[in-house]
């Protein structure tokens, strides 16, 4: 079944676009279908499945793992995932690909596809095949595809912790976002020895703080205002699916992506 969608929503580096106008669960699936054909076509099969918290990928992520399932695939739904637990399970799991179902730090009605295949980023010209795919109908149906699940939640926590030790304990405040980082990140660093005081952590995909993106600086108002009442020194914030990560001072200085990565490069 040959399916075009807006060609807009095929990115240099992910697939996203409007629910329901640009993305459907109908168009998902076909999308599983050209995903699956594609891997197989590289000799792989095995594919994890992740997804945040937005009403829509509760649609969408299982139209996907469908259209993999009916080209042969064997997936395996890793459940309520951040985008960088996806990659990890990639690589940790051995699977041939990964997918993460997610809006990222795109408004609530936005939603979208982050791939990686062996191990790299699928982008560029890759996207765009599958988009080939979708408008040709070249999506074989396979015998043996399966669908399993697995939490690789505990086991992405542990490496975390077991891979970096803070010099001090810290008290910090994080601001989740209402993203699918609130079901995990205070967690996480709590287990690394820092004290958290929680901002929004209530996982919902309606956002009803604040637009899911740390980048922004008006994002980071509540982070500073709360950050500045308390005795804690430093201020986290993640976007929707946790992988855009926003730093404020004591201060209210706001430490941009830019000069986050020479600090990340020094250690």
């Amino acid at each position: 079944m040959a399916v075009r969608l807006n060609p807009y929503i095929f990115r240099e580096y992910d697939i996203r676009g409007l629910v329901g106008k640009d993305l459907t669960p109908e168009g998902a699936e076909v999308l599983g279908k050209a995903f699956g054909t594609y891997i197989q076509g590289l000799s792989g099969k095995r594919i994890c499945v992740g997804g945040d918290n937005r009403e829509s990928t509760a649609e969408l992520k299982p139209a996907f793992i469908r259209g993999l399932r009916d080209t042969g695939c064997q997936a395996t739904n890793i459940g309520l995932s951040l985008s960088p637990m996806m990659y990890f399970a990639v690589c940790y799991y051995g699977f041939d690909g990964g997918v993460n179902v997610t809006g990222s730090h795109n408004p609530k009605d936005y939603n979208g596809f982050k791939m990686v295949l062996n191990g790299r980023a699928i982008f560029g010209e890759d996207i765009q095949g599958l988009r080939r795919r979708m408008e040709n109908g070249d999506l074989p149906t396979r015998a043996g595809g399966a669908v399993r699940t697995l939490d690789v939640g505990d086991t992405y926590r542990d490496r975390i912790v077991g891979d970096v030790k803070l010099a001090r304990p810290i008290k910090i405040v994080m601001d989740c976002g209402n993203g699918v980082a609130g079901a995990s990140a205070p967690a996480l660093f709590r287990a690394l020895g820092c004290e958290v005081i929680e901002l929004f952590s209530e996982v919902d995909g309606e956002f009803p703080n604040h637009h899911p993106d740390p980048s922004k600086p008006e994002n980071l108002r509540w982070l500073i205002e709360a950050l500045q009442g308390s005795d804690a020194e430093l201020g986290l914030a993640f976007d929707g699916d946790g992988d855009r990560l926003g730093v404020v001072t004591k201060d209210g200085e706001i430490i941009f992506p830019d000069r986050q990565l020479m600090l990340f490069a020094a250690d």
